[in-house]
């Protein structure tokens, strides 16, 4: 039984549960030192140190743990900070989080490394597990992928039916990726109960038989076998034959299925128009859809592949090629997508494709999501490969501009790749930079002209990528509204900055006195922990965290360490001494989960938390009575009442110290005072809980209607206005894009330049720019950046022309004839745009692009298109923008002609 204050105790009339003495301060109590038996901290640190650096192999086994749970045991470990303790012990382990819902073993969708959960070895799970306990266990075994191993998350998801029963809804079964086409046979054998010898097993892809499995070592993967792909067990018929033939259906490249190579339809109804096919995602390759309906909308290049114009300059006998291979699967998908006389496709399985992808990078194989301009680079350089018109490279040595005139030097250079790399790649999308770097010391000046075939355009300038972006809820109560008031954030603070540098930036934000503000990183609703000025913010965006801010009388009562002291411990634990204790308020709810194992389910009932936390300050010296008319005020001045709810004391975490209820009608004074830190749960009563659901301005409901506005740096979010430039506030323009791109910026440290007349490394002056631009112009615009502990993405829109697209002031070389034509202006007209919406690694890709056909826009969502109007083209969302010069687009466009 919890401790009653002095001379307090049960009666007759009054049970136990309506005085709940945990209210109390605790100071005057023994100090806390490690159990008997429990490890200290730096043991457990030492230990996992010994085991945690290794590299992932195949085929042996590793075991998810939590993010958010390995970083409360580094911080209570000091295994980032030089051995220092800067948390409490953790709870048990809690993987939950990792799971698909109503699954005990199945991992949800867009998990990643560092951000959802960490890679352990058997045996540091195994201690972990036996000084915390908690799961589930999570085990996954790592599988080659191309000339690297990963750890197989997933494994393949197969809806398996059987072909004496069609009618029936297909079994789920769930494989490794690397498994060969005789141990899937084994399990669907067992499965339905019936003999190897007496079956056949196909690939039921779009419930045909696309394709006879019959080569028994094949790996599933090398069989293209897909996320939910449809699988066929084949049994003999009363003759004991089989008669099954593969379906005569329309597929793209080769006739051997084990080629590789073979593209689906999917849909044989009419398109909007002519190329506007949907490209159906076989798990996470909206990204590769994406690039792809880009590439589709690009008149020249699709024409030269469409036509069958390609085949004639294969190169199959390039080392840095792939045997022309990956040139025919993009072929093959191009006629597919544009199918010569009347034949209508409106959808496609780019299967073969997929295939060929993976099978000429790794890093493509599987289903992982990737960055689209990550596969757009290797594209166009497989491409341009494979279709090399080279085919014995000579040695050519680099060009130096000797303080020549930049026309001369930039020829020979171009002059000089070209005798390596000639194709109709190249011939549409190579450009030219020209870089120049100062040596600061010596006045050195390197001249260089380097191709491109896509420009990489930053969204801020060096000085702004120094800068750390920190989305922030900034939460405080409107005293003279009685209500509370939530805020999201963004503010920017140098990169490696403490959490002082962030509590200023929050206090300019908002007008708020930086004396009053407290920063707390919350996890799962509940506060993992608050920050002092000193502290670091390296690890703030690992796992499900994030940050909250609240305005508060002592944020110095809420930054104290109210974790167990001992000898392991060395970081201070006096509280501070204030009249007033900080109140955290948890809201917690009953909810039903079904958890399935293997092909059993059961209903369970269990309490969890939800909403943000609420933080204030109480005076020590109270009752529970008064401390329950505090909160019912905070919770919803006159709506509100004690009686609508109970309150138990809790830890950091959220879970109750004991069974108790605080009760409300106890009118005497907590003995010694409330403690100086101290976690709440508050619990709506049945009968409240639907009264409030009607209610505005109470906070703590399921689902809370308190508006929450998003404000910028300087305060709340103002309209959007255009200037006389065009240029709106809030989003950047393409052209201050190519500003940017073009400005002289000092190199780092980390990239010192080798000045060969100083012979030394100096931070050199360089600054890049565009000599010459090509045919078809691929802009990037940098939208992620990565360190160590966290990837972010850059929401600023972008606004960019449809039509008109003048580079001329950005362009050095004056327009250039070409085989004998006039020269053309670097004027430029969009066809293809492709989005990336939500964060990178669990975000999705979608594609704009402008038909040749009719000159229409459509919007290509996987496999689902629909025609857009212009004006919608130009999000937020734009990630590569695919631009024509202008004389050659406006030849494809009908709306264009005569232009």
């Amino acid at each position: 039984m919890a401790a009653f204050a002095e001379g307090d105790g049960p009666t007759p009339d009054k049970p136990m549960l309506q005085r709940n003495d945990s209210l109390e301060r605790d100071d005057d109590k023994a100090t806390s030192s490690t159990p008997e038996g429990q490890l200290s901290p730096e043991e457990e640190r030492e230990q996992i140190k010994a085991l945690h650096d290794f590299d992932i192999q195949a085929g042996a086994m590793y075991y998810l743990v939590d993010a958010a749970w390995w970083l409360s045991w580094t911080d209570y470990v000091g295994y980032n900070d030089n051995g220092e303790s800067k948390g409490p012990r953790p709870n048990e382990i809690d993987n939950t989080s990792l799971l698909a819902a109503g699954s005990a073993a199945k991992l949800r969708m867009a998990i990643n490394e560092d951000n959802d959960f960490k890679f352990l070895l058997p045996e540091e799970w195994e201690l972990l597990h036996s000084w915390y306990g908690g799961g589930p266990a999570l085990p996954r075994r790592g599988i080659a992928q191309g000339t690297t191993a990963v750890v197989e998350l997933y494994g393949l998801t197969l809806k398996v039916y059987r072909s004496s029963d069609l009618q029936a809804a297909p079994v789920e079964m769930i494989i490794s990726k690397a498994a060969t086409v005789r141990e899937f046979k084994e399990m669907a054998c067992k499965e339905f109960g019936v003999v190897g010898a007496e079956v056949k097993i196909w690939d039921y892809f779009q419930k045909k038989p696309y394709a006879l499995l019959d080569t028994p070592s094949k790996h599933l993967e090398q069989c293209q076998i897909m996320e939910n792909n449809d699988m066929l067990v084949e049994e003999k018929d009363a003759n004991g034959n089989f008669n099954l033939k593969k379906n005569e259906g329309t597929y793209g490249g080769g006739t051997s299925y084990g080629g590789g190579n073979q593209n689906v339809v999917v849909s044989t109804a009419a398109p909007s128009a002519k190329g506007v096919v949907g490209l159906q995602n076989l798990g996470n390759t909206c990204f590769m859809n994406s690039t792809l309906q880009c590439l589709s909308n690009t008149p020249p290049l699709r024409a030269f592949f469409a036509s069958g114009a390609y085949e004639a300059e294969i190169n199959n006998d390039n080392p840095l090629g792939h045997e022309g291979k990956l040139a025919e699967s993009f072929g093959s998908l191009m006629k597919m997508m544009w199918p010569s006389g009347d034949e209508t496709i409106s959808s496609v399985a780019p299967r073969g494709f997929k295939y060929q992808m993976g099978t000429s990078n790794p890093m493509f194989a599987g289903f992982q999501q990737h960055d689209s301009s990550e596969l757009m680079n290797f594209l166009l350089d497989g491409l341009h490969e494979d279709l090399n018109r080279i085919r014995n490279k000579p040695y050519v040595e680099s060009t130096e501009s000797d303080g020549r005139p930049d026309d001369v030097v930039a020829k020979e250079s171009m002059d000089n790749y070209k005798l390596r790399n000639d194709s109709q790649i190249h011939d549409l999308f190579r450009g030219q930079f020209k870089s120049t770097l100062v040596c600061p010391s010596c006045g050195n000046v390197s001249i260089t002209f380097d191709p491109y075939t896509m420009v990489s355009l930053p969204l801020r300038t060096a000085q702004e990528e120094m800068q750390q972006s920190y989305s922030v809820k900034m939460v405080y109560y409107d005293a003279a509204d009685f209500k509370w008031v939530k805020n999201n954030l963004t503010v920017s603070i140098p990169k490696g900055a403490e959490a002082g540098a962030l509590r200023a930036a929050l206090s300019t934000a908002t007008s708020i006195p930086v004396e009053r503000i407290v920063i707390g990183q919350m996890l799962r609703s509940y506060m993992y922990k608050f920050f002092s000025d000193g502290d670091s913010l390296d690890f703030v965006k690992t796992g499900t965290s994030k940050i909250i801010a609240y305005d508060v009388e002592y944020p110095k009562a809420f930054e104290y360490d109210d974790g167990p002291s001992s000898r392991y411990r060395r970081t201070v634990v006096e509280p501070p001494k204030l009249d007033k204790a900080a109140m955290i308020l948890y809201f917690r709810k009953e909810e039903s989960v079904t958890s399935t194992y293997i092909s059993s389910s059961y209903n369970r009932t269990t309490k969890a938390l939800y909403g943000d936390p609420l933080l204030f300050c109480h005076p020590k010296e109270t009752s529970p009575n008064e401390l329950y008319a505090a909160i019912a005020d905070l919770l919803g001045k006159d709506k509100v009442n004690p009686e609508m709810f109970q309150i138990r004391v809790a830890d950091r975490d959220g879970k109750p110290t004991d069974n108790q209820v605080v009760d409300r009608h106890d009118m005497k004074p907590v003995t010694h005072g409330l403690k100086p830190k101290l976690y709440l749960i508050v619990e709506w009563e049945d009968w409240a809980k639907e009264q409030i659901q009607g209610m505005t301005g109470v906070q703590g409901k399921d689902e809370s209607d308190v508006v929450v506005t998003t404000a910028s740096p300087g305060g709340a979010a103002s309209a959007t206005e255009e200037d006389e430039d065009g240029y709106e506030e809030g989003k950047l323009h393409l052209k201050q894009c190519l500003d940017l791109f073009s400005t002289e910026e000092k190199l780092s440290p980390e990239d010192a330049w080798y000045c060969s007349k100083c012979q030394q490394h100096v931070e050199a002056t360089k600054k890049m720019e565009l000599w010459s631009t090509p045919k078809v112009l691929v802009l990037h615009l940098k939208r992620f950046s990565y360190s160590r502990y966290y990837r972010d993405k850059l929401e600023t829109p972008v606004n960019f022309p449809l039509d008109d697209l003048d580079l001329s002031p950005y362009v050095l070389q004056p327009p250039q004839e070409e085989d004998g034509q006039p020269a053309q202006p670097p004027i430029y007209d969009c066809v293809g745009v492709s989005n990336h919406m939500g964060s990178l690694g669990g975000g999705h890709y979608t594609a704009c692009g402008r038909s040749s056909e009719d000159g229409q826009w459509y919007k290509f969502n996987d496999s689902h298109t629909s025609p857009m109007q212009p004006e919608g083209v130009s999000s937020g969302d734009a990630y590569l923008l695919f631009y024509v010069r202008r004389d050659l687009a406006r030849a494809y466009l009908p709306d264009k002609e005569g232009a």
